[in-house]
């Protein structure tokens, strides 16, 4: 409860007595009031935890798929060279070094700088199969799960999401 002290004073103005009177205030609800409860701090608090934890899952999500597409399009572009290497010597090369990309007889299969790039747009390379007229690369993407890619001469198909 808050006290004010009034001067009196008569009609005309002039001070007619030397009394005070004091005047109580209630504070009423509502009322003057400053800041935030605690509740309302810690539920704001909370909305803004759900929130932020949606957008962090769904950023993740699309950073996931575009990791995947980036492994798969290095498959695609290797699929390519390996069909080039199959069109110029008649036949898939027997086996490849995937650290230096080349067939069994030492013959470069992809161009060293792909060689390169492809270390870093795949995880793993895990196999390279060939049976005469066809072959399969089974790799891993550079995704959180590391999907697994199964490269033919024909498609690409992810394994394991």
């Amino acid at each position: 409860m808050k006290t004010c002290m009034v001067k009196q004073s008569d009609s005309s103005g002039t001070d007619t007595t030397s009394h005070y009177r004091f005047i109580a205030f209630m504070k009423l609800p509502g009322i003057n009031k400053r800041g935030f409860t605690l509740i309302e701090l810690l539920v704001v608090v909370a909305i803004l935890g759900i929130l932020i934890s949606i957008v962090i899952m769904s950023y993740n999500h699309y950073l996931d798929r575009a990791k995947r597409t980036v492994s798969i399009s290095a498959l695609e572009t290797m699929r390519k060279m390996i069909e080039s290497y199959a069109a110029e010597r008649q036949s898939y090369p027997l086996s490849i070094d995937f650290t230096t990309c080349t067939d069994q007889s030492g013959i470069q299969v992809m161009p060293t700088l792909f060689c390169d790039q492809i270390k870093k747009d795949l995880f793993s390379i895990d196999s390279y199969i060939t049976t005469g007229n066809t072959f399969t690369v089974t790799a891993k993407a550079i995704d959180s799960t590391h999907s697994v890619l199964t490269m033919s001469f024909d498609r690409i198909v992810m394994v394991a999401p």
